[in-house]
């Protein structure tokens, strides 16, 4: 059944797919585990989707904004398409939204938990290793990707973890960041990350204006 999850999600138009069992994630926090979410859960899949070098190079909010929150419309349905073909074959799958909505909101430190994080999971999952600004870096197109996780009834085993990814003496994304919200700890600070990632347009659209540490890793640029 593996096997035909993976042919079936690339032929959706997933660029990477990844598999772990749902004991791979026992390390998240209280609350955000997959057996937190879907009790019947035993196996976790990892879908990706590429964002184009040029949307990357660009300096325009609405080139960046307009793709990227196209792309978690698309994982959406992407996921939503891969649970439905596990079902029909049997099995029981719930997919998790990429993004919005989450119920998890810190208001003071303006720090927000989606349901589930993609980002770890993708790396249990072994598609790739964190990099200093808390990005999934993949050995095939750095961190140019987007994620959103299927949980499954249907067991999994865990590969082994990618490391090394991000090198230990770059530090490309930590300088470059315009609001210091990174200390590379591979953790962002999201008060001062959202205090100047967003901005409005003069219609009023909200959008990206800053991806500055994601264009500048040197990763996946070849």
């Amino acid at each position: 059944m593996k096997k035909k999850i993976y042919d079936y999600a690339l032929s959706k138009g997933a660029s990477l797919v990844g598999f772990a069992g749902v004991e791979a994630m026992d390390d998240a926090p209280d609350g955000f585990r997959p057996l937190d979410i879907m009790p019947a859960a035993k196996g976790i899949i990892v879908l990706a989707k590429i964002i184009p070098k040029g949307i990357m190079t660009s300096g325009n909010a609405v080139i960046y904004t307009l793709h990227v929150e196209h792309l978690m419309t698309q994982l959406d349905t992407l996921a939503y398409n891969i649970a439905l073909f596990i079902e029909q074959n049997g099995s029981l799958a719930m997919p998790i939204p990429a993004d919005d909505p989450y119920f998890h909101w810190e208001i003071d430190r303006q720090h927000g938990m989606g349901l589930l994080s993609h980002r770890h999971a993708a790396v249990k999952a072994g598609l790739g290793s964190l990099g200093k600004n808390a990005l999934l870096i993949t050995p095939q197109y750095g961190n140019r990707v987007q994620l959103v996780t299927v949980l499954t009834d249907i067991p999994f085993d865990s590969p082994q973890e990618i490391v090394g990814l991000c090198p230990t003496a770059c530090h490309r994304c930590v300088d470059v960041c315009p609001s210091k919200a990174q200390t590379g700890s591979y953790f962002i600070e999201q008060k001062p990350c959202r205090s100047h990632m967003f901005t409005k347009s003069d219609r009023g659209h909200s959008l990206y204006r800053c991806w500055q540490c994601r264009a500048i890793c040197p990763a996946g640029q070849s």
